[in-house]
């Protein structure tokens, strides 16, 4: 039995990011330069660059990083909240102002704090970032997409049962919004305006579907909308060739991001999080979806 409810809308994708976005990587210390400015402009550029082809050019970070400033007598604690991380922001903030650097004229502002321990590597706090070990292309990505308004990619065994069995907060692999690094998934690039409204399943039949890299009007994602939320299906090529499903709950997110969508992490039972070609996925309360054709450059899909 296929319960829908077709008049669901779907995910707003709120303000778009696209065009210039300035970024201001400020580099803080109470005393040591544990690794070089040139470092830091190396991974920033790489990281540009891997924005602006996940964005397909809609995005051009410019970025301007600092010297290192001396914003500590001695290396801030972690703090316990966002109410404590304000003792660690307003020095950092400081010192940039002192050193000549007007935050407000930056989108995003990014702190790196010198010879940091503790347990988390990152936090976001609206348009400001705050980094506690040496940034990486991964790492000032993940963070910048939390700066944009995503959410973190999930995963989970299960869907209708999270509790139960499970959710890893940061458990997609193939998103950097968890813990990948090949590319924003088709529903984060919604999110963001890269990508337009993607078709809605509205019937039992077959669909070709192309991978989510791809730079053009055809379908990247097949969308299907039930009473328990939103299910997100696309279609990778590299490093294998297989469907991803992802499940949205726009009742469970942390605000100010937007709903996290949650990955599948064995919709075959093999022990994977994709299905190959002639494997089959029941979407709970819905359609049996199956990865007919599995090419080079698309895939068709299967509803019944």
């Amino acid at each position: 039995m296929v319960a829908l409810l077709a008049t669901i809308a779907p995910p707003s994708a709120g303000a778009a990011v696209k065009g210039e976005e300035r970024v201001l990587v400020v580099l803080v210390t109470a005393g040591t330069e544990p690794y070089p400015v040139a470092e830091v402009e190396r991974t920033v550029t790489q990281a540009a660059a891997f924005i602006r082809t996940s964005s397909f050019g809609q995005v051009r970070l410019k970025v301007d990083v600092t010297p290192w400033l001396p914003a500590f007598t001695t290396t801030p604690g972690c703090g316990s909240g966002n109410g404590s991380l304000g003792t660690i922001f307003a020095p950092a903030r400081a010192a940039a102002d002192q050193a000549g650097y007007d935050a407000t004229h930056y989108d995003d502002v990014v702190y790196t704090i010198a010879d940091s321990h503790c347990a988390f590597f990152g936090t976001t706090i609206g348009k400001e970032v705050l980094l506690t070990r040496q940034p990486t292309v991964e790492l000032l990505v993940h963070e910048l997409g939390h700066a944009f308004g995503l959410g973190h990619a999930e995963s989970s065994p299960c869907v209708l049962d999270s509790l139960r069995c499970g959710t890893d907060e940061t458990g997609d692999p193939f998103s950097p919004m968890g813990h990948g690094s090949l590319d924003f998934s088709a529903y984060e690039k919604f999110l963001l305006g890269w990508i337009p409204q993607q078709p809605r399943v509205t019937g039992a039949k077959r669909y070709v579907l192309w991978p989510p890299t791809v730079s053009s009007t055809v379908t990247r994602a097949l969308v299907v909308e039930s009473a328990q939320g939103t299910w997100w299906i696309e279609y990778r090529t590299k490093p294998f060739r297989g469907l991803l499903l992802r499940f949205v709950d726009p009742t469970q997110h942390a605000s100010p991001f937007t709903p996290s969508a949650v990955l599948i992490e064995s919709p075959s039972k093999h022990h994977r999080p994709w299905l190959r070609r002639g494997e089959s996925y029941r979407l709970p309360f819905s359609y049996r979806v199956t990865l007919v054709r599995a090419g080079a450059s698309r895939a068709e899909v299967r509803f019944r």
